[in-house]
């Protein structure tokens, strides 16, 4: 049978333990208001691009799409993954090839900067890159290749959880066609 004084330990400890509790659930909306209002964001973004050393096939007017995924890994600091495509369809040619397309996946590191009423950021990273398309002979040509990337981005608020983000890269690739690509993208991004 337990005694007076073990009972009354035990409802100190309880009474003690339901403090530290409570003084911590306090503390938890001025810890979460310093820190940034979401983790993550998602990109749907369009816009064109082409490469800068293509002959023939130099436009840069060439229809893309960009899929943005980022996670916040410390104050004002990302990191990204982007999943696109290039339809370097614009012109007859890209190089030698017709119905030419580059597809990329990079990942990389982005730095935020705060200004009066958005954000601008820079970025780099390393990627994997496709060119395919079709040869002279009417065969398919597939180009494989790691690669380099850096941009810069722009972020209008929409509210908390939507914002416009515009979004201009240039890519080195060591492919057969061409090396140097670029990119403008525009789109809308949510944050989570």
């Amino acid at each position: 049978m337990k005694t007076s004084a073990q009972q009354r330990q035990r409802r100190h400890l309880i009474g003690l333990t339901g403090l530290i509790v409570l003084l911590g659930l306090s503390l938890v909306p001025g810890v979460t208001c310093a820190q940034e209002l979401h983790t993550y964001s998602v990109g749907i973004l369009g816009g064109l691009g082409g490469s800068f050393d293509a002959t023939p096939g130099g436009s840069y007017s060439n229809p893309s799409y960009q899929l943005n995924l980022s996670m916040i890994t410390d104050t004002r600091t990302l990191v990204g993954l982007r999943i696109g495509r290039i339809n370097l369809t614009q012109d007859q040619l890209f190089g030698s090839l017709h119905d030419a397309g580059l597809t990329y996946a990079t990942i990389g590191g982005e730095y935020r900067f705060q200004e009066s009423y958005y954000e601008s950021g820079i970025y780099l990273g390393l990627g994997a890159y496709r060119l395919n398309g079709t040869n002279a002979l009417g065969r398919s040509d597939d180009q494989t290749s790691v690669g380099i990337n850096a941009g810069v981005t722009g972020e209008i608020p929409l509210n908390n959880r939507f914002g416009i983000l515009l979004e201009l890269s240039g890519h080195y690739v060591n492919l057969r066609e061409a090396k140097i690509y670029g990119i403008a993208h525009g789109g809308l991004t949510f944050h989570f």
